[in-house]
């Protein structure tokens, strides 16, 4: 199966698809290095977009309107105003000022309401990064745990009680069981040949498939949730595939970011642009933040 283009202005690193609305219509994303935040309408294809002062890791929707955004130092809350209001820092969380030059980067909010958020260095020093956890009320922010080099796609399964987890470089997916607001008993669900690329970003489908973006992979793959089994491919005209989400009135509407960085735009002119597909899956909703 092959994806099309959604949209063609170009981003640097596309990354973090959401999709929201009464008809999940309104899709979401960041241009992380490109220091923007973006939105297309399924329905009506209005776009809007917005600058942030920091390169910028996710942009969650919130109940309220706005977005929680992960600005490099953040992260922030965002009215729809364009108010910023600052939250607990990673300082915060971790009781010192890391000597490391890091950012966020992937982060998603999990059925119980809390935010979950990870961080990767920019040299890409191994073990820089960690995973942090904020409560919806965006008051209190932790960190669950470090030794993490590129934090990046996570998601959970219909019923809540299985996060899946990616950290890029291990190749692999691990699965953690989680019990009210902690998650334990981390182990590995599948890992992934070279031959693949390196897994990014991901979401869970309404039968607890994985469709793993593929960085250098040219593709979203599918994976059952629970042997690993592949399950199907949608073929991207990138090789740099960051994220996916589903979207649309019956959430069957695979949404796929891509970056254009360090891509021939000659060889690949559609690289860094958003793409669809309609693999025949149903996705689960989109998670919005409380604060």
């Amino acid at each position: 199966m092959k994806a099309i283009v959604l949209d063609d202005r170009r981003n640097v690193l596309g990354e973090g698809p959401t999709a929201t609305g009464l008809k999940n219509e309104l899709i979401t994303w960041v241009d992380l290095y490109g220091k923007k935040v973006r939105s297309r309408h399924l329905i009506t294809g209005a776009i809007t977009e917005y600058e942030t002062a920091e390169d910028v890791g996710f942009a969650i929707p919130r109940k309220s309107g706005g977005e929680i955004i992960g600005t490099a130092n953040g992260p922030l809350l965002r009215d729809s105003d364009g108010t910023l209001h600052e939250l607990p820092t990673r300082e915060d969380a971790d009781g010192y000022k890391v000597s490391q030059v890091v950012r966020w980067n992937d982060a998603k909010v999990s059925p119980q309401g809390d935010l979950f958020l990870g961080t990767m260095a920019y040299d890409f020093k191994t073990n820089a990064g960690a995973l942090y956890q904020m409560r919806g009320d965006g008051k209190h922010m932790r960190r669950l745990f470090g030794d993490v080099t590129i934090s990046n796609g996570l998601d959970w399964s219909v019923d809540g009680k299985i996060m899946y987890y990616i950290d890029t470089p291990l190749r692999r997916v691990d699965i953690f069981d989680v019990e009210e607001r902690e998650i334990k008993n981390r182990h590995t669900l599948m890992t992934f040949p070279e031959s693949m690329g390196m897994p990014d970003g991901m979401c869970v489908d309404a039968n607890d498939n994985l469709w793993v973006a593929f960085w250098m992979g040219y593709a979203v793959r599918c994976f059952d949730g629970r042997t690993g089994a592949l399950l199907e491919e949608v073929s991207c005209p990138a090789p740099r595939i960051t994220s996916c989400v589903f979207g649309g009135e019956n959430l069957d509407q695979l949404i796929i970011t891509s970056a254009s960085e360090d891509t021939d735009l000659k060889e690949y002119p559609e690289a860094g642009l958003i793409f669809v597909a309609s693999p025949g899956a149903r996705g689960q909703k989109t998670t919005l933040f409380g604060a």
